[in-house]
Parts: C-alpha cells; structure tokens; sequence
C-alpha cells in the first residue's frame, strides 16, 4: 500500500481573478463544469477536501476556511487550510487546472519523503499540484515569520521534493482568457 493510500486535499479558490478582469476561476464554466467542480471531482479519492476561499456550493463533507486576512495569498491560504488536514500526505491544487485528474495517479503513486512536484513540459515546478509530507508542510509554515504574500515557492522551498513529469495538459492552467481558449482546444482534440 503507497504512503499516499490515505491522503486529505486542499484546494485554493480564492484568487481575484485579476488576469481575467475580476472573473471568479472557480466559477467559471468549463466544457459544461466549474472549474472548481472539475477540481473537486479530481481529488474526490481523499479522505477530507478542504477548499480556501469564498463560501459557495460545494460536495457534502468537503471543508470550506478562508485566509485571514481574505486575499492575502496562497500561503496564507494553504496555512489556514492545514488546520484542517488529517492524514500524512496532503495534495495541494489550486481550482484553475482543468486536466488535474491527468495528474492526481501519477503523483500519489511517487509520493515519498518530504514529498512530489508535478513538473511541466517545459521542466517547470507546478507549485499548486504536488503531493506534500502534511509534517514537512507545518514545520515549513511555523518557520515562517508570515504568511501572507508568500509565495508558494518560498514556501515549498525547505522541502526536498522529487519532480514527476505530467502529462502536457495536465499543467495547463487558467489565469488568462487565451489560457481558457488553449485548454478548451486541448480538450476538443480527445473528443
């Protein structure tokens, strides 16, 4: 059995949307599903689902938390979430990725040690997609002086992570409009 047979998620969808003009990421419809629907749908296999962001509809049982203050960043965000995490590996998603379940096998299957990164095609980290030792994340977060702003980078940045290439759609994200209009493509060449 992996280490990873029992882990819990945390979802970020509380961003400004500022790339697509205020537009809520979450909400926003893709191939007939919210993004953060797709999200939820793709960390279904963890034991508990904890989203940081704005209340809103969500599956019975998942967690909702906010950052506080709100909007003061995605690692004050996955701090607050913590507080709600149980098992020994957490996998970190933000709701923008609408092909993460290409991803979710691959890096539980690897996940050991301080944890895995999901890396892109272009040999780039993805941040926001990686299976993380819940220990090593809380001890990275209390030897933080603060939170808020901090990138997730810097947080991540005392634990030793293994990369595990995802496939090329796996790591599209959606920030932009042109981002949404090149994952619907990617989508449409499966169909």
């Amino acid at each position: 059995m992996p280490p990873t047979a029992d882990w819990d998620a945390i979802v970020l969808a509380g961003g400004r949307g500022t790339r697509l003009g205020g537009v809520d990421k979450a909400a926003l419809e893709f191939d007939g599903e919210t993004l953060l629907g797709r999200t939820l749908r793709a960390v279904a296999g963890a034991e508990r689902v904890i989203v940081v962001g704005d209340p809103r509809p969500v599956p019975e049982g998942t967690i909702v938390v906010q950052e506080e203050p709100r909007f003061a960043g995605p690692a004050a965000a996955i701090g607050a979430a913590m507080a709600e995490v149980r098992e020994s590996y957490v996998f970190l998603a933000s709701c923008d990725h609408p092909y993460l379940a290409d991803a979710i096998d691959l890096l539980l299957d690897e996940a050991s040690g301080d944890g895995v990164i999901a890396v892109d095609a272009g040999g780039r980290r993805q941040y926001l997609m990686s299976v993380l030792d819940a220990a090593a994340l809380r001890a990275s977060i209390a030897a933080q002086a603060n939170l808020v702003d901090l990138s997730v980078r810097a947080l991540l940045a005392p634990l030793e992570l293994m990369e595990i290439a995802v496939p090329a759609r796996a790591a599209l994200d959606i920030d932009t409009w042109h981002d949404q209009e090149k994952a619907l493509a990617e989508g449409n060449l499966d169909g």
